[in-house]
């Protein structure tokens, strides 16, 4: 279709909000239509009671709108955009070739090292506090936290293996799939022709992947992980190589947090609260060998790219 491919960027990513817009706005109703039959009582009184409630139909609820909104707001959105933009969408999305079985290992190894750094830098941005005269802001920026880690707690609180694999489609398979297909192949690509600097787009996209979380006290770690995966794309031009290592990374906070039942596990990457800091030798191992393995991940891109 290519409608708007010759539009400016401002322009692409001003339609790009309006159909993200529309995709919430008309995939939310035919969501509630069809969880209907599903629901006992009036679907209407159970919305508004399953953040309250720690029922287990309260969070089947939760995990389904959860489900819902990952596949319009991220997923559908991604592609309707990438058909108006391009008549080779999957091209433009980079999913049209699959990514040597190399580089995906040396990305998810570089997420379990890089764990302890993270680990730290989540240590010292829970403890950042706000100037007082901004202290209803960082009491809010507390409650988005407690608020988010409760609903994590209450997602991972199942102990059955339709739970586990629930979880894992919810929290790994569709949020990174859907998390990479708007922030790296299309938001990232759109700053960087906006700003005319790749280096500046990347971490755009990256603080806007940290921002939509609401979990301020995590903001720096998650930032950071968005510009790992968003070097990822842009240095090896293939989308499934963020896609695979954010699965992966979320995949393996699943299963710990369900075999273990916490997600205290020191595997975390940039995922989780850690009550303290990994020792300063850890840390300094940690950051070499992440920054090795960016190294050995640049040397190792596509032929094309090195050219």
């Amino acid at each position: 279709m290519a409608l708007i491919e010759r539009y400016s960027a401002p322009k692409q990513l001003l339609i790009l909000l309006i159909v993200l817009l529309a995709s919430v706005f008309i995939l939310t109703p035919l969501g509630i239509l069809i969880a209907i039959p599903f629901v006992d009582g009036d679907i209407f009184v159970k919305l508004q009671q399953m953040n309250s409630a720690a029922s287990e139909q309260n969070i089947a609820l939760l995990k389904y709108f959860q489900i819902v909104s990952q596949l319009s707001l991220f997923i559908l959105s991604s592609f309707i955009f990438a058909y108006l933009v391009s008549k080779k969408p999957w091209s433009y999305l980079g999913l049209d070739k699959l990514p040597g079985l190399k580089l995906i290992v040396i990305a998810v190894v570089i997420g379990l090292v890089s764990s302890p750094f993270l680990d730290w830098v989540m240590h010292v941005n829970s403890n950042i506090h706000l100037p007082a005269f901004l202290a209803s802001l960082e009491n809010w920026m507390r409650q988005m936290e407690a608020e988010a880690t409760e609903l994590t707690n209450l997602f991972l609180s199942g102990d059955s293996a339709s739970s586990l694999l629930v979880n894992l489609l919810m929290m790994a398979l569709l949020a990174g799939l859907g998390e990479e297909l708007l922030l790296r192949g299309i938001v990232q690509p759109l700053f960087i022709r906006i700003t005319r600097n790749a280096h500046l787009g990347i971490w755009i996209a990256a603080a806007l992947f940290s921002f939509m979380h609401l979990q301020f006290l995590g903001f720096f770690p998650r930032l950071l992980l968005g510009a790992l995966f968003g070097y990822y794309y842009y240095w090896s031009r293939n989308l499934w190589i963020p896609i695979a290592a954010h699965i992966i990374n979320n995949g393996i906070i699943v299963v710990y947090s369900f075999f273990y039942g916490t997600v205290d596990s020191g595997l975390q990457i940039g995922d989780l609260n850690s009550e303290e800091s990994p020792s300063f030798l850890l840390i300094v191992l940690s950051l070499s060998l992440s920054i090795a393995g960016l190294m050995f991940f640049y040397r190792e891109r596509p032929k094309f790219q090195r050219e």
